[in-house]
């Protein structure tokens, strides 16, 4: 049996302290009862008074999100403010005080309550009110309380619902000496079936606790205790064995670990001004006083959270809607009329812990902390929940109909106390990287002492961190540096070798990393040796440069001119293996999954940090690098990749000459610009332009022969509108030396096609960047 169904079946023997409800009559002497608009009211209540009361009275409405409605459907009921109602006379104060008295121990509190008159209800025949739950109306409001007087009334009866729980309450009382009354807590579901005869009048209070108050106290739960601290102790001793490490994962698969944290659902829901330990109802206050006690004996951390599920999916309409009731924590009496729908499929979920609260009511500072299924005792606690918000989403475009649902239930948490660091790693890296950030400037603000305790939680921590690090086959580009980025720049902060050598194992599974990674990366290899940091850059580049090449030359230029500015030599290996990955014959080039060509483009910032790579590193490698790149001009295009290269290169050269591949792409580029200069640039003498066009159609051959035409500056083709785009494509694909506008007059349209000069105009944009170059590259 797993430690979660231990500790539920232990638990669930916990006695409840008072229940969800509570009901019963009380001696009733008559009090003075007066309503502005009717005068004072005479107990049993007279039919000829409920008249009256129901002409002065309005419709009471029901709550639906920020909407207060009236619908008949939902609710018919009368009702009149507190502020038009005065009870008093001379037992009334008393009468009312052993009434909450009554039901403040039968629900389980110990504290001392106030009741807040809310409203006067009256219910004439046919009154009802559908399902629904009370929300805290007022600070502190806990339950609600229903006075039923004396009156000649049938049907009516209050059923009361919590869990998997029902009762129903007969709060009729035709004896004018008693009253009847019942008492629940506000967040259980309850309905008031109609009235079938005659017309009740109801007072309805907000029981009310005053600042902070006292949970129930539990029976002595002695053998529980014991049991729940030998669970615990035990499971907390598992937990806190040493993380495996990387070569041990295959072996992790054989160990039945247990979980990080144990998640107990509570019966009662909370509003978050209710969700403390003090103000916990019923069976968990029972619950929670046991567990408070247990978990420190057993070297435990107990937190009391809210637990929200997520789930969406694919719906299906099921052809209506119906008026059904949907509660939000925060909003008061909740109804929504919505589609009525089926789920087809519960394809996407989330299950987290928020909103913390410790037992002493300290801060917690916990973020949100997701949940995993076999942390929740029981294993089926959420089985039954009902969402507390459910939406339904039509098709739209390629997107067939969804849903959405939320849950919340309150929860009790358990982890190990030596274990936190690693259910504080449950939060994902977006929690962890800045609290290990937090955790690295503490020790480091305090000096920076190796031996620091601080500094070994700190590496605690990352290791939790790198254990459960995300295996990414892809890598995404960044802006800024990535997680792994900021994760390595933490472990060279905190100087461990042996995590640095285990993240960047990780690093080199990925295909590719970004160049925003790059300073991240050589800082971290800074704190090895320098043979081991080269070995590294080496697999690094090997396993990176087919879809990383930019970032792989980056890398390289990058420690050039740090650690190993002063021996390149000892990055050969590193640098070969970016060699081998430039792109050249397309059927040698690695292939994806599909069959694709893998591999990354070429540009001349990536060839600029090549060549300034293996030009200080070895000759024979700087002029087979070289002969590659002018050999392959498909990837290497002199205009676009080489040239700018060279000028970066050249730029860069203070005093020295450069090495033999940065010779041979000078040498290279300057004749490639030296012979478009010397090229002849005039402007066409007559009309003739040069012709491109690669369609054969009956119009395209006319454009042909226009073209060639040294008389002709226009032509008009008057055609449908597909033949016009078809022509016009031709001469905007061709980069044709035409204009083109349609004339739309008559019909079909006519396209009228007017010579240029681009291809001259061109040309000469180009000597100009040509002579600009030269220079540069002659200077």
């Amino acid at each position: 049996m797993t430690v979660t169904h231990e500790l539920a079946d232990i638990l669930r023997k916990v006695n409840r302290p008072g229940d969800y409800f509570v009901t019963g009559r009380a001696d009733f002497p008559a009090p003075r009862i007066e309503v502005d608009g009717v005068g004072p009211i005479a107990l049993p209540l007279l039919p000829v008074q409920a008249t009256k009361l129901i002409k002065s009275a309005t419709r009471a409405p029901y709550g639906r999100g920020s909407e207060t409605l009236v619908n008949t459907e939902v609710r018919r009921t009368w009702q009149i403010e507190a502020n038009r109602v005065r009870i008093g006379g001379k037992h009334w104060s008393a009468t009312l005080d052993r009434i909450v008295a009554r039901a403040t121990e039968g629900l389980g509190l110990t504290e001392h309550v106030t009741a807040e008159l809310y409203k006067l209800l009256i219910y004439d025949k046919g009154s009802f009110f559908v399902s629904h739950r009370d929300t805290e109306k007022v600070p502190g409001m806990f339950a609600t309380l229903v006075l039923a007087l004396p009156s000649q009334s049938q049907g009516g009866e209050l059923v009361v619902r919590h869990g998997d729980r029902e009762v129903g309450l007969d709060l009729g009382c035709e004896e004018p000496s008693e009253v009847a009354f019942a008492a629940f807590y506000a967040d259980c579901v309850h309905e008031v079936l109609p009235v079938t005869a005659g017309c009740r009048a109801t007072l309805v209070f907000n029981l009310v606790r005053k600042g902070k108050g006292v949970a129930p106290e539990p029976p002595a739960y002695e053998t529980e205790t014991a049991r729940v601290v030998d669970l615990l102790g035990a499971w907390a001793k598992r937990g806190a064995a040493p993380d495996l490490d990387a070569d041990q994962t295959d072996a992790a698969e054989e160990i039945d670990r247990p979980p990080e944290k144990l998640v107990y659902p509570l019966e009662h829901a909370y509003t978050p001004g209710e969700l403390e330990f003090e103000k916990l109802k019923g069976a968990d206050a029972a619950i929670a006083r046991l567990l408070t006690t247990a978990a420190p004996a057993a070297n435990c951390d107990l937190h009391l959270a809210l637990l929200t599920v997520w789930e969406s999916g694919p719906a299906q309409h099921n052809g209506g809607y119906r008026s059904n009731y949907r509660r939000s924590r925060y909003d008061e009496d909740e109804m929504d009329d919505h589609v009525d729908f089926e789920v087809i499929e519960v394809s996407n979920w989330e299950k987290s812990l928020i909103e913390w609260r410790r037992p002493d009511g300290a801060p917690a500072t916990l973020g949100k902390l997701p949940i995993e299924d076999d942390e929740i005792a029981p294993p089926d606690a959420l089985d039954d929940m009902q969402p507390d918000e459910q939406h339904f989403h039509e098709a739209t475009g390629n997107e067939g109909a969804s849903f959405e649902r939320t849950y919340a239930r309150a929860a009790l948490v358990l982890w190990p106390s030596a274990c936190v660091l690693a259910v504080l790693n449950q939060a994902g890296l977006a929690s962890t990287l800045p609290h290990l950030d937090e955790m690295t400037s503490t020790w480091e603000a305090a000096g920076g002492a190796l031996e620091s305790p601080v500094r070994a939680r700190a590496l605690e921590f990352a290791g939790h961190i790198l254990a459960t690090w995300p295996n990414h086959e892809w890598y995404e580009p960044e802006t800024e540096p990535s997680d792994m980025g900021r994760m390595l720049r933490l472990l060279a902060r905190l100087g461990d070798r042996d995590l640095v050598t285990l993240l960047v194992g990780k690093l080199i599974t990925q295909r590719g990393h970004d160049k925003t990674d790059n300073a991240a990366i050589l800082e971290a290899l800074g704190i090895l040796p320098r043979d081991r940091a080269a070995e590294l850059l080496r697999t690094i580049v090997a396993a990176h440069a087919i879809d990383a090449l930019g970032a792989c030359g980056a890398l390289l230029a990058g420690a050039l001119k740090g650690a190993f500015v002063k021996q390149p030599k000892e990055l050969e290996g590193a640098a070969q293996s970016l060699v081998a990955a430039l792109p050249g014959d397309p059927e040698s080039a690695p292939k994806d999954q599909w069959g694709r060509p893998r591999g990354s483009r070429a540009d001349a910032v990536l060839v600029a940090d090549l060549v300034a790579v293996v030009d200080r590193i070895d000759a024979a490698l700087a002029e087979r690098t070289a002969a590659h790149l002018l050999a392959w001009p498909r990837h290497f295009d002199l205009d676009a990749v080489l040239v700018p290269a060279s000028k970066t290169l050249q730029a860069g050269r203070a005093t020295s000459a450069g090495g033999p591949a940065s010779k041979a792409l000078h040498a290279a580029a300057v004749v490639h610009l030296e012979s478009r200069i010397a090229e002849p640039l005039e402007p066409p003498e007559d009309w003739i332009r040069p012709s491109r066009i690669g369609c054969t159609c009956a119009h395209c051959t006319e454009l042909a022969r226009f073209l060639a035409d040294p008389e002709r500056e226009s032509f008009t083709i008057k055609a449908a509108q597909t033949v016009r785009s078809h022509v016009e494509d031709k001469i905007r694909g061709e980069r044709i030396d035409v204009d083109t506008r349609t004339e739309r007059r008559g019909s079909p349209h006519s396209l009228i096609c007017r010579k240029n000069q681009a291809s001259y105009q061109r040309r000469v944009a180009q000597r100009k960047r040509d002579l600009a170059d030269i220079a540069i590259l002659r200077i």
